[in-house]
């Protein structure tokens, strides 16, 4: 949705500033060729995330390097632009380049966001140190200058204090995460040190209370470990409960919360995760466990059900969903990964 209203935005904006500038004689040659060229980029994003939602990912970063490198490249043609206009287009592509970094951080998660933001000023200044450097830049009067300097300033400024913001509140969720769950031994698993059921139903009731945000449910459960507890004996599985937990935990993102949901099942919950995103996590965990010495795991392998939900239609449905799921990658021959889905008739099936 963000997405979207986004395109939408950039492409009403780019068309009244082209008839604008065209309209009153502010139309650089530069723009002559770069709006048509933004709009197809933003277009073919959006029509992409219309036809084919899947490619979200793609449309994502189609629409967002479109941005960038008409910043980018408008930077380079500064030196190039009439006398009487390039004040007017100096200022109006340098007060438009920090939606760059705040889109990425609408776009995409912490890390990357900071990634895309900072790659997308380094370009910009990449640009403006190659002005300089060539010496195309010696047609700026002190005003250019002066503007141009100042418009960096605000931009790295405006870049730190939104990463800041990003840091400052991905480890406030963290704590807070943490806390909701393991402020009382009544909410974690003795055994593995994670959460029990009772704290993570705790976290999805919250959950449900805030419909709207996704969240992936991914269920594990490790095949054939009554096997393992039958043949080597209750010791030496929960060790191996404990070893698989700890190769877990290091597969995990720094948001995601594992927990133990009931003997040998897990369950993960991964807040603001997209389809491909859950099924690469719950792939990962799967990988992470079966590349576990067999002398540490017995053996064993982890079947993952992996469901989506956005908080509403009640938490029963959710976890009946993912259960699924779980079922039928176990059914398929385990140590795999079934997505649920949804059909248009409202019953549930899994793909693996």
């Amino acid at each position: 949705m963000i997405i979207r209203l986004l395109l939408g935005c950039g492409i009403l904006c780019t068309s009244a500033l082209w008839l604008f500038e065209g309209r009153f004689g502010l139309l650089s040659e530069y723009d002559r060729y770069g709006y048509p060229l933004l709009l197809t980029g933003f277009g073919l994003s959006f029509g992409l995330l219309l036809a084919v939602p899947r490619l979200r990912a793609v449309a994502e970063i189609i629409g967002y390097s479109t941005f960038v490198l008409y910043c980018a490249c408008a930077v380079l043609a500064f030196p190039t632009l009439p006398t009487n206009t390039r004040l007017y287009t100096i200022a109006n592509t340098l007060q438009w380049m920090p939606l760059i970094y705040v889109t990425a951080f609408l776009l995409f998660k912490q890390r990357k966001a900071m990634l895309a933001a900072g790659g997308a000023f380094g370009l910009s200044l990449a640009a403006l140190a190659w002005t300089v450097a060539t010496g195309t830049a010696g047609t700026w009067s002190a005003i250019h200058a002066s503007l141009i300097l100042n418009a960096y300033a605000v931009h790295l400024l405006t870049l730190l204090a939104l990463s800041l913001f990003v840091v400052t509140q991905s480890a406030f969720e963290r704590m807070r995460k943490r806390t909701l769950v393991l402020e009382s031994a009544a909410f974690s698993d003795a055994l593995t040190g994670v959460a029990n059921r009772r704290g993570l139903e705790r976290i999805l009731m919250r959950h449900a209370e805030q419909p709207g945000m996704p969240m992936a449910l991914i269920l594990l459960d490790m095949d054939h470990f009554k096997r393992v507890n039958d043949r080597r004996g209750h010791v030496f599985g929960d060790r191996v409960l404990q070893t698989v937990v700890d190769a877990l935990g290091g597969a995990l993102r720094a948001d995601d919360l594992l927990g133990r949901w009931g003997g040998d099942e897990f369950l993960v919950l991964a807040d603001g995760t997209s389809v491909e995103d859950a099924r690469a996590l719950a792939e990962r965990l799967r990988s992470a466990a079966a590349a576990l010495p067999a002398s540490a795991s017995g053996g064993v392998t982890l079947s993952a059900g992996v469901s989506l939900w956005d908080g509403e239609g009640g938490l029963e449905e959710a976890l009946r969903r993912v259960d699924i799921a779980l079922y039928a990658a176990k059914n398929q021959g385990r140590d795999r990964v079934a997505m649920a889905e949804t059909t248009i008739h409202g019953t549930t099936r899994a793909k693996v």
